[in-house]
């Protein structure tokens, strides 16, 4: 394998500046038959495809951050009995609230925990959220489940992301600041606007943001298969996306959500389903107005997120800092900016769209996957929904951290949403 070595992107440089633990995990729920050994075998054949997955951050004197590969061993396996759902869920919140070992030259910013017995295994795949995104974690999959069926496949490496460290097209790079004095600039006003706006000084909201243990809570639902062709359906006839509907649905409790915006085509070079960070995002500020329909308010929703999908907009923050401003300004600049961006109550709907068309195998020879959910273990307290279709049935996974949060209103957000869904599939049915 070619050794790696570069400095890390603008993207990824930013998402490092907000500190650890800042993990992306999924549980995969395995029925069948999955030994450690197969696994380990598939994971190497990913570290073969997909470099940043046999990678780690150094930096040097300077105070440069790099990609690396140099001494980077395996991805490390933790083993475990399968017992029920709970265990696993313990495991999954370890994951979550366990930092990586940036000091360790021997291990990447990848981990995976296989919980297993002869009828059902549960995976948990944990990466460092600086080498990937939504997206990225479900192409792995797919990848993960060719490699188990077909050990002896030959794997082509992507170098795409190995020496590249410019990713932004020229239009937005030249808007992007050269040195850190504007960053430094901007961060004492939003301080001071912060303080003017709610009260609190900066290292208030840099307390506050301390992440607790056993904190994430999961609230999770599903349309069966006839409800998602329905809603699919009417949202063609009535010609508004599906997002936009599960946005609009979560309105009325919310009027600040930021959609998840994949950048792959919008690079400087074509990046294809290499695994990494390719990702940014797009805020809608909406008030959901009763006098007017639901599909009037989900029109109106998809209008403003068009306008949000603009360089413009998706690139703002990027426009604001540079890989030459020092990590330590950039962690006091992510907390305030977002809480100002998000009003105190950052809320994001991450839609990976149908599994099935992405073409993973979720039935094989030997194991079938039944389900999956994700979480993001964001300092900042964000609610985030992760919605995707597979098997024709469209799921939702509802996330909030306990201690930031009113339990009652959680759980009430998550149910008005899903009944305010199943509302329009009745009067349309």
């Amino acid at each position: 394998m070619i050794l790696m070595k570069r400095k890390l992107n603008d993207l990824e440089y930013l998402n490092l500046s907000l500190g650890q633990p800042y993990n992306l995990v999924i549980v995969l729920h395995i029925t069948g038959s999955l030994s450690n050994n197969e696994l380990k075998i598939a994971l190497r054949k990913a570290q073969e495809k997909h470099p940043l997955l046999k990678a780690r951050i150094e930096a040097d004197d300077m105070g440069t951050y790099w990609f690396t590969s140099k001494d980077v061993g395996d991805i490390p396996i933790e083993t475990a009995e399968f017992e029920n759902d709970s265990k696993t869920s313990k495991f999954f919140l370890k994951n979550l609230e366990k930092p990586f070992d940036m000091g360790d030259p021997n291990q990447p910013l990848f981990r995976v925990t296989l919980l297993h017995s002869l009828e059902q295994n549960d995976v948990i795949l944990c990466a460092q959220h600086t080498i990937t995104d939504g997206l990225s974690m479900a192409l792995l999959t797919r990848d993960l489940v060719e490699f188990l069926n077909n050990p002896d496949i030959e794997v082509t490496p992507l170098n795409s992301p190995m020496s590249e460290e410019d990713i932004f097209p020229p239009k937005i790079r030249k808007k992007i600041p050269n040195s850190a004095f504007r960053t430094k600039i901007l961060l004492l006003f939003l301080g001071i606007y912060y303080f003017l706006k709610y009260g609190k000084k900066k290292k208030e909201i840099l307390h506050d943001i301390d992440y607790k243990e056993d904190d994430l809570r999961l609230l999770s639902w599903n349309l069966s298969r006839d409800e998602t062709d329905l809603l699919i359906q009417l949202c063609k006839q009535k010609e508004v996306s599906v997002h936009s509907v599960v946005c609009t649905a979560f309105l009325p409790d919310i009027s600040i959500i930021n959609n998840p915006v994949n950048l792959r085509e919008r690079l400087s070079y074509p990046i294809g389903e290499a695994f990494g960070l390719y990702a940014s995002g797009a805020v809608v500020k909406m008030k959901y107005k009763e006098n007017y329909d639901f599909w009037s308010n989900a029109k109106k929703y998809q209008r403003k997120l068009r306008l949000s999908l603009r360089d413009k907009k998706v690139y703002k923050i990027h426009k604001m800092v540079h890989t030459g401003v020092p990590i330590k300004i950039l962690k006091d600049l992510a907390p305030l900016f977002l809480e100002i961006a998000s009003h105190q109550e950052a809320f994001a709907i991450t839609n990976l769209g149908s599994l099935d068309r992405m073409g993973i195998e979720l039935d094989s020879k030997n194991f079938s996957i039944d389900s999956f959910y994700g979480a993001i273990s964001f300092a900042m307290g964000a609610i985030t929904v992760l919605v995707y279709t597979m098997r024709g049935k469209m799921f939702f996974n509802f996330h909030y951290l306990e201690s930031r949060h009113d339990i009652q209103r959680m759980k009430t957000m998550a149910e008005s949403a899903k009944s305010r869904i199943l509302d329009l599939l009745l009067k349309n049915n």
